[in-house]
């Protein structure tokens, strides 16, 4: 399992090496976290990310800035901001995504594609098992 992790994140690493000029692999890690839960406070934002709140609050003024994310007062806490994707935000990051799926597309012609469906099903599932961990600490319950 140590290996697997190992590779797995390796490969996105190095997978995002290959995006074209204008599709930092930040901004596309940070659109993707969005993706993933929706509206965060940048606190909870910097959490997903493993980064430190003022790199955060950087990341997320520039999104903002490219109109990528949208900001709100937290309803909750006048103090605090919820931040959300925009429209312009995902075709951003699905767009980052297929320009690097079709920059190291080449480099794997030698696998077969169910080679390929076979590691993109597993590393699915995977992701699945890691998803439904995780639902219960959303809410407090782990």
């Amino acid at each position: 399992m140590t290996a697997l992790v190992s590779n797995s994140h390796k490969f996105a690493r190095l997978a995002g090496s290959f995006a074209p000029d204008g599709y930092p692999r930040t901004w596309l890690r940070a659109l993707g976290i969005f993706e993933d839960h929706g509206e965060l406070r940048v606190s909870e934002f910097a959490a997903h990310d493993r980064c430190s709140q003022p790199t955060a609050t950087t990341t997320i003024r520039k999104l903002i800035d490219l109109g990528y994310l949208t900001r709100r007062i937290d309803p909750e806490d006048a103090r605090a901001i919820q931040v959300t994707m925009t429209e312009s935000g995902r075709e951003f990051l699905h767009t980052g995504r297929r320009a690097v799926a079709e920059s190291i597309t080449p480099l794997f012609a030698d696998l077969e594609p169910d080679q390929l469906r076979r590691i993109s099903d597993g590393l699915t599932e995977m992701r699945r098992a890691l998803t439904a961990a995780l639902a219960p600490a959303a809410t407090g319950e782990r």
